[in-house]
């Protein structure tokens, strides 16, 4: 018994001194010293460039860039519209033409297939297609009203920065004609003719204003004994502006541009 107790203790392993008056907490035993100096200052650069600087901006997104993610959003559009057509500039007005009788008319003709069997009979008429071409028309009327102004909308913001960039460039020739008279501007004489070409392209195309008031619209004819008002308004609508008419603010860059 006392031998093999012996022998048990011979066997059991010794701990070290330096184990045991280690000083290091007992979680912490074993792990590897943290690093100092230069080292560490490499790790906290590294950590910044992996997670990226919160004060550096994301770049922003180029017109051309847009330009393909709009044209990818447009095909996808495009791809939910059942039976889709292009637009046909030869047979739009036919097709219009004909289309104007479909919203009264549909109606009617539908009561009279179904309703009276000869007519069903002759099968002249596709009730169910028709009532979907209706259906559809009262659905996307919206649509198209809110595509047309956003078309309308992005045509005129990509027109409101031209003629900023316009107003500014005109600036410039103005000054650049100026200073081109001075003898150490030789090498500016190309620039202000090329400027000066394309100045009298736009003013070649434009239209002067008319100084004679437009004749009054006669007054409608008076309606007959017990008539209904039911003719067509009369009334005209001004005529939009014009491409070639600019605001003051273009026309006075407009005049010091020219003025010699």
């Amino acid at each position: 018994m006392d031998n093999k107790t012996s022998s048990k203790r011979s066997r059991a392993p010794q701990t070290s001194g330096r184990r045991v008056h280690g000083t290091a907490p007992i979680d912490k035993r074993g792990a590897h010293p943290p690093a100092t100096g230069k080292s560490v200052n490499q790790v906290s650069r590294g950590g910044v460039a992996a997670s990226g600087d919160p004060s550096t901006p994301p770049p922003q997104v180029t017109p051309e860039d847009l330009a393909v993610s709009f044209i990818a959003m447009i095909d996808q559009f495009q791809a939910q519209i059942p039976n889709f057509q292009h637009h046909d500039p030869s047979d739009i007005r036919r097709v219009a033409a004909i289309a104007r009788f479909a919203p009264d008319l549909v109606v009617p003709t539908i009561a009279t297939t179904t309703s009276f069997a000869p007519a069903a009979q002759r099968n002249m008429f596709d009730v169910e297609a028709n009532q979907m071409a209706i259906r559809r028309q009262n659905a996307f009327q919206p649509v198209i009203q809110r595509l047309a102004a956003l078309t309308d909308g992005l045509q005129f913001t990509v027109n409101n920065g031209l003629a900023e960039a316009g107003a500014q460039a005109l600036d410039v020739y103005t000054w650049a004609k100026s200073y081109a008279r001075r003898p150490d501007a030789t090498a500016l004489h190309p620039y202000v003719a090329e400027m000066s070409r394309a100045v009298k392209k736009v003013i070649n195309h434009r239209k002067p204003k008319s100084l004679a008031t437009p004749a009054p619209s006669p007054a409608p004819a008076p309606l007959p004994q017990g008539g209904q008002g039911v003719l067509a308004s009369t009334f005209v609508p001004p005529e939009p502006a014009g491409e070639d008419e600019f605001p003051d603010y273009v026309n006075k860059a407009l005049d010091r541009a020219i003025k010699d």
